[in-house]
């Protein structure tokens, strides 16, 4: 009964325990040095493997190539794979000894054999006499060899001289370019065209309102740069009207300026929509604005 019992514990722990097995193979045991080796690693086992570092547990060998681990799964066991090709350029015998292999439980496994390998001098060939280094040999000059290189030097020569010829013939003979005089349109006819144009556009009678009040504003903007010699690109409502302020303009005017900024600032970012009637207002209010702005400005500049 306890021989049974004994027994039956054994093949227990042989189950519980990892079943790991560790393979490496060479293709060969003896090379010449500077010569590679094939070395291929092969890992079965029914748990995860922590991989070593290869390259440093082999070392003084080097590792000249080394494959990705290949990894698979049959027969209920975990399989890994990694080649790799090693090099040695010392002679000798090297003796690759056992890789230890840790699992994910912490036990520890080595592979399954050591290895012999032999790196063997090169054997330099002596019966080849050595001779001095022999002087260089005078060659006749033969000019049936030259002559590609005399009649390219020529082609080049000739090429250069046109080219120069063709610089000096149209580098004399330049166009005159008339100057071109444009008339410079007032800034408040100016204005008042573009606002014409806005109004016949009739873009609030489509419901294109954001669109009416960006072009109404940025022709004002452009108005104000000019009549008063500012930069408004950039500004702010409240900026444009602190510049404004600092020209002298009429305080009612500037309120009637400032309204309509700020109606085309709600549109514009608030996604505001006034009646027809307010852009009705905003229209004809930028007329009066253009014709007092620059009566005002002639007057100033008058006096």
């Amino acid at each position: 009964m306890k021989r049974r019992l004994y027994i039956s514990l054994l093949c227990l722990s042989s189950f519980t325990f990892a079943q790991t097995k560790v393979e490496i193979t060479v293709d060969t045991n003896s090379v010449f040095v500077g010569d590679v080796i094939q070395l291929d690693i092969n890992v079965q086992s029914d748990g995860e493997i922590l991989w070593p570092d290869i390259e440093t547990l082999l070392t003084p060998i080097e590792v000249q190539e080394l494959t990705p681990i290949d990894s698979g799964r049959t027969s209920q066991m975990n399989t890994y794979r990694q080649n790799m090709l090693i090099q040695h350029f010392d002679t000798g015998e090297f003796v690759l000894s056992q890789i230890p292999f840790v699992s994910s439980e912490g036990d520890t496994f080595y592979t399954d054999s050591i290895i012999n390998i032999s790196f063997l001098p090169v054997v330099l060939d002596t019966t080849n006499a050595v001779f001095d280094i022999k002087e260089p040999r005078e060659v006749p000059f033969n000019f049936s060899e030259a002559k590609p290189f005399v009649y390219g030097s020529l082609v080049f020569i000739l090429v250069l001289l046109l080219v120069y010829c063709l610089i000096q013939k149209f580098s004399h003979k330049k166009p005159v370019l008339e100057e071109e005089i444009v008339e410079l349109i007032p800034c408040n006819i100016e204005a008042i065209d573009a606002l014409k144009n806005l109004e016949s556009a009739g873009l609030c009678d489509r419901g294109e309102i954001k669109s009416h009040y960006v072009q109404l504003t940025d022709i004002l903007r452009n108005y104000f740069d000019r009549e008063y010699e500012l930069d408004t690109v950039e500004s702010t409502t409240h900026e444009i009207v602190s510049l404004l302020k600092s020209k002298k303009i009429d305080a009612l005017l500037l309120k009637e300026i400032n309204e309509l900024l700020e109606e085309a600032d709600l549109v514009k970012f608030a996604k505001s929509s006034p009646d027809g009637f307010t852009n009705d207002r905003f229209m004809k209010s930028s007329f009066t604005i253009v014709q007092d702005c620059h009566k005002m400005n002639e007057e100033v500049s008058d006096v």
